[in-house]
């Protein structure tokens, strides 16, 4: 289930925008990883894609990526912009979408 809530091009965006160029080999070998350990899984369960066999929760996921998406890139922005300049109402912003990813993606942490 987690493998399959991941989206290695969100976490690339993060990266890209928020990430010093001399740092983002590292999150790029952990998106290798992440894809490395996404392929032992389906090897594993001979399945074709992850979460085959719970075709409810698939569709949950799949479902709510597109509203989880792009509350991730405002977050991107809103963290690069209490980079350059601490703001009280950023900041609050910024809460609001740390709350509405992990409602989205249904964890808290």
């Amino acid at each position: 289930m987690v493998l399959a809530k991941t989206a290695a091009r969100i976490a690339a965006e993060y990266d890209r925008r928020l990430v010093p160029e001399g740092l983002q080999p590292f999150g790029e070998a952990l998106r290798t990883r992440l894809a490395r350990a996404s392929r032992v899984v389906l090897d594993v369960t001979g399945h074709a894609t992850l979460l085959e066999s719970n075709p409810v929760l698939r569709r949950s996921i799949d479902v709510r990526n597109p509203y989880v998406d792009p509350i991730n890139l405002v977050q991107i922005e809103l963290l690069r912009r209490l980079r350059e300049r601490p703001d009280p109402r950023v900041r609050a912003a910024l809460l609001v979408t740390i709350n509405g990813v992990a409602a989205g993606m249904r964890n808290t942490g």
